[in-house]
């Protein structure tokens, strides 16, 4: 399963350790070069395992 995640960060340490943290997931990861504002956004998309993903809303992830 796909999920698409957008990011919002002030400093590129944040961005950084985000993406340390969901590395073994993270299929692929689009930073803004330059950022209007005081945050800056990236978008990522990460790759759920079938057996880690949720089956229902009421049931817990792990």
């Amino acid at each position: 399963m796909a999920v698409k995640v957008k990011i919002s960060y002030e400093e590129p340490q944040e961005l950084h350790t985000v993406l340390k943290l969901l590395k073994p997931i993270t299929k692929s990861c689009k930073a803004e070069k330059v950022g209007n504002g005081r945050y800056r956004r990236a978008y990522l998309e990460v790759n759920i395992p079938e057996g880690n993903a949720q089956k229902s809303v009421n049931s817990p992830l792990i």
